[in-house]
């Protein structure tokens, strides 16, 4: 049977119609699902939402400071006013144009979360830092005051206690078990607007070098953080805090999509230190550790393998025990690169004291894993009052937590030479001021009392041989203790 074109066209166009209407239900199904599985996440913010926002606080600061206004004895202002004590006498212009102190008060405003329910919030140090006053306002507008338990500018957490009584506090979560894409939700007081939530992904882990803070680790997320934001929890789709929100990445000061957050592992190691001793407590594994160099990494059969080597292992230090010596090369700790001297000293902050974390090493050319129980870190005086002068030519003083981070030696114990006179027997023999004397004749000098102890012990006529570090290196000096 002959058909013509336009029979043609109208069969095909109604087989057409007839496979649309047919697979419409089908279309309409799998829309629906999608819809359905939107509306389940959506709700999953509302309930994340809900559960958390009642622990989050919004952080009011107050400092007094004091402004001078300009007045007669200002060297500018006062010749200005010159014309004036002529026309108006002298006292005239004292009195109504003389210098006046002010007293100023000066509010910052941030953000900060509730994890345990007897009051204690986390945030940041830069959020409380200099303040007078500390002021808290709950997600039901009312208030009351917080004092600060204690801070640790080198991570910028902050821990602080309310009055007595029971707080809805937030989970904290394990930092470590987040991935690059999990969902992020962040909840603070940008700009100091109230409570707002906002929603993104984790973007990355391990973020240093940012220069927000000296030992920087953090989780990199898109989750909207604004001015004001900042002490405010990161927290997952269970409601679990992983990191407290520390700062932005932005060239004009408002959301740009990078935003940083301390991870919530560190962020409990430091407020439980802090509500223990009262003090940061440090981690230490006891080796000192130098960057690979390319001469190094072929004599090692490395290749491109990330490392480093390890220079000097402390007596009787976790290490030691757990069987590493120098000229190992540290390659991973609890799963972590360690692709430089600054990478694995900020891996070792991170561990928890107490812990037994394994350490992948190559050793004599062979991979293998040790585990080394994670010790505390010797504290040192925070402040140094106490100088020592002594015949050879040298001044010093205590090795504090801010000199020994600043000049590279961590693990050392020792008195800080700050002084060298000229011409003595010190100047001669190379002594320079920041050389660290960890040794005299034999003996630790581990501080300033043990150093003047044994200095004192020396006869007129003795030598005095030290052992001397100067940042990575260490040497000996001689000198002969006589009166000159």
């Amino acid at each position: 049977m002959k058909i013509s074109s336009r029979g043609f066209i109208i069969r095909i166009t109604t087989a057409l119609l007839a496979v649309i209407f047919a697979a419409g239900p089908v279309w309409a199904d799998e829309m629906d699902e999608e819809l359905l599985a939107l509306k389940k996440t959506s709700r999953a913010f509302v309930r994340v939402s809900r559960e958390v926002t009642p622990s989050v606080v919004n952080i009011k600061t107050y400092r007094r400071t004091r402004s001078r206004r300009p007045g007669v004895d200002d060297p500018l202002f006062g010749d200005l006013l010159e014309p004036f004590r002529e026309f108006f006498g002298r006292d005239f212009v004292e009195r109504f144009f003389g210098s006046q102190d002010k007293k100023l008060v000066q509010v910052g405003l941030g953000s900060g979360v509730i994890v345990r329910e007897e009051g204690i919030i986390l945030t940041n140090n830069h959020v409380i830092k200099g303040a007078d006053l500390i002021k808290v306002t709950f997600f039901d507008k009312t208030e009351a005051p917080a004092e600060v338990v204690g801070s640790d500018p080198r991570t910028d957490i902050a821990v602080l206690r309310l009055p007595e009584r029971n707080y809805p506090a937030a989970k904290m979560g394990d930092s470590d078990v987040i991935e690059v894409g999990d969902w992020a939700i962040a909840i603070g007081n940008p700009f100091g607007l109230g409570q707002s939530v906002t929603v993104g992904i984790v973007s990355a882990k391990g973020r240093a070098s940012v220069g927000i803070a000296e030992l920087e680790d953090f989780i990199q997320t898109d989750a909207a953080i604004n001015p004001g934001n900042s002490g405010g929890p990161l927290i997952t789709l269970e409601g679990e805090v992983i990191g407290i929100n520390t700062a932005i990445f932005s060239r004009s000061g408002g959301y740009q999509g990078i935003g940083f957050a301390v991870p919530s592992n560190l962020a409990r190691s430091i407020m439980e230190g802090l509500l223990r001793t009262g003090r940061i407590i440090r981690s230490d594994i006891g080796i000192r550790v130098h960057d690979l160099t390319p001469t190094m990494r072929d004599a090692l059969d490395l290749g491109s393998t990330n490392g480093v080597i390890v220079s000097e292992v402390m007596e009787g230090s976790p290490s030691e025990e757990a069987g590493i010596i120098p000229g190992d090369v540290i390659l991973k700790i609890r799963d972590r690169e360690t692709g430089g001297t600054d990478t694995f000293y900020r891996v070792v902050d991170l561990l928890p004291v107490g812990d037994v974390v394994p350490v992948q090493i190559k050793s004599n050319g062979e991979n293998r894993t040790v585990r080394i129980r994670v010790g505390e870190l010797l504290s040192r005086p925070q402040s140094s009052p106490l100088r020592l002068r002594t015949s050879l030519g040298i001044a010093v003083e205590e090795l504090t937590e801010n000199l020994a981070e600043s000049l590279g030696y961590r693990y050392d114990r020792g008195v800080l030479i700050t002084r060298i006179t000229r011409y003595s027997q010190a100047d001669r023999v190379g002594l320079e001021p920041g050389d660290l004397v960890v040794k005299i004749n034999g003996k630790p000098t581990q501080d300033l009392e043990t150093f003047r102890e044994v200095f004192q012990a020396i006869d007129w006529g003795e030598n005095v041989r030290m052992n001397v570090r100067r940042r990575d290196r260490s040497f000996k000096v001689s000198m002969a203790m006589v009166r000159e």
